[in-house]
């Protein structure tokens, strides 16, 4: 697969919430990182991240609006849409930064988005 195209398989895994298959695109040495959280460093991190974050969600929902690769390096804008298991839902505006090795796995992923509509959106009932 090209880089973008590892990438889109990447978000389409979030989209059917299969975490194998997402980790399974990612080095083992990943750093991945919310900005403006602090970094996730390896796989078995970044699960226990993703499965404690994932906990309330039922579905995800991520549209991308805009593409672009420049070599290993992938730049996408998102929304990243979530269902609550409790029927909420909640969606961020996404800049997001993936960065492939030779391998073709990303070994970094940085999102950025406001904190202020991360807390506004994911606010409890």
């Amino acid at each position: 697969m090209t880089p973008q195209q590892t990438v889109e398989a990447f978000i389409g895994h979030w989209n059917s919430g299969d975490i194998d298959a997402m980790l399974a695109l990612c080095a083992d040495g990943i750093v991945y990182h919310n900005i403006p959280m602090e970094p996730v460093h390896g796989t078995a991190a970044m699960r226990s991240m993703v499965e404690g974050f994932m906990a309330d969600i039922a579905k995800c929902d991520w549209e991308t609006h805009a593409i672009a690769a420049n070599g290993s390096t992938v730049l996408t804008e998102r929304t990243d849409g979530f269902t609550f298991k409790d029927g909420r839902h909640a969606a961020i505006r996404v800049m997001g930064a993936f960065e492939l090795g030779a391998d073709g796995l990303i070994t970094a992923w940085r999102d950025y988005f406001d904190m202020a509509e991360f807390a506004r959106e994911f606010a409890p009932a």
